[in-house]
């Protein structure tokens, strides 16, 4: 994808990759509904990896027994587990490694989102969330929704979770277009050092009371209707964030956790593509991570 075409605003094409596991099915389930929501395009991917299928010889039999086009099984199954209508889709099958295949057909297509399920336990084949996801995060042009509930209406409560910069910022206005009538939890989580010792202090309370000034600062920034910020809870939260975030998906009950964040910012780094454990992985919420615009070179 060209860096001179941007992705739409909510997305007009939306690229499915599947590994036609049961779990995958809560992927399929939700982009239907995401593309029907939003008048999109779906394009439903899977990748061939050697799978091939392990057949007997079917020379002179009848052609009903003869061994099945891998392709064609793929996409017949597709078909059939599609719930309900969906007018604009479209079915990709090739050979080749998940992620090449994800990726060149998402440039192919123009796709405006990527859409992944946790199927096999881990997403897309044997190189999993170690391997396959974290390439795709690295080097998707677009925002990728990882999903891992079933769907059971719109997304309405959001957690969207931001380190002040402008790539978070940015994540925070694209969610906001995407699903313009939920309820937003925004939380800036962080370590304080020596909490023990600071938090009851007034150095404690100042850095605090800091903190929450930088937030509102960041929200007033943000490219948002007055009826989105009346729907808008700020959060300041002592703890690592993929912790703080997890649990407040955990006890509230949020549906759909944000991360706006290019790969170089810290955000990123801790809950989606560093060591240890993940956003991505923990949070029991469908994870969308916002591809921020590139500044110019």
């Amino acid at each position: 994808m060209t860096e001179a075409i941007r992705p739409a605003i909510p997305p007009k094409k939306i690229l499915l990759a599947t590994d036609l596991s049961g779990r995958g099915d809560r992927a399929l389930d939700r982009a239907t509904e995401l593309a029907l929501h939003w008048d999109a395009e779906l394009t439903v991917v899977h990748a061939l990896e050697g799978e091939g299928l392990d057949l007997p010889e079917y020379q002179g039999l009848p052609s009903w027994r003869q061994p099945p086009d891998p392709a064609s099984v793929v996409e017949r199954q597709i078909r059939q587990d599609i719930r309900g209508p969906c007018p604009r889709l479209r079915i990709v099958v090739e050979e080749g490694p998940a992620a090449s295949v994800i990726l060149e057909t998402a440039e192919r297509e123009g796709a405006d989102l990527i859409v992944l399920g946790l199927g096999r336990q881990r997403p897309l084949g044997a190189g999993g969330i170690g391997r396959t996801i974290d390439e795709l995060f690295r080097r998707s042009p677009v925002s990728v929704l990882v999903v891992k509930r079933r769907p059971n209406g719109p997304y309405s409560h959001l957690l969207v979770g931001t380190d002040f910069t402008p790539e978070a910022r940015r994540g925070l206005e694209v969610a906001g277009r995407f699903f313009p009538e939920a309820t937003i939890a925004v939380m800036h989580a962080y370590e304080m050092p020596y909490r023990g010792v600071m938090l009851d202090t007034q150095l404690g309370r100042d850095f605090g009371d800091l903190e929450t000034s930088t937030l509102r600062e960041f929200l007033a920034a943000a490219d948002l209707s007055e009826a989105q910020r009346a729907r808008i809870f700020p959060l300041i939260e002592h703890g690592p964030p993929e912790v703080m975030l997890s649990s407040y998906v955990m006890e509230r009950s949020a549906d759909l956790t944000v991360i706006g964040a290019y790969e170089r910012s810290k955000l990123f780094h801790v809950v989606v593509v560093g060591k240890g454990p993940r956003i991505v992985e923990t949070v029991p919420s469908d994870v969308l991570v916002i591809r921020a615009e590139r500044p110019p070179k």
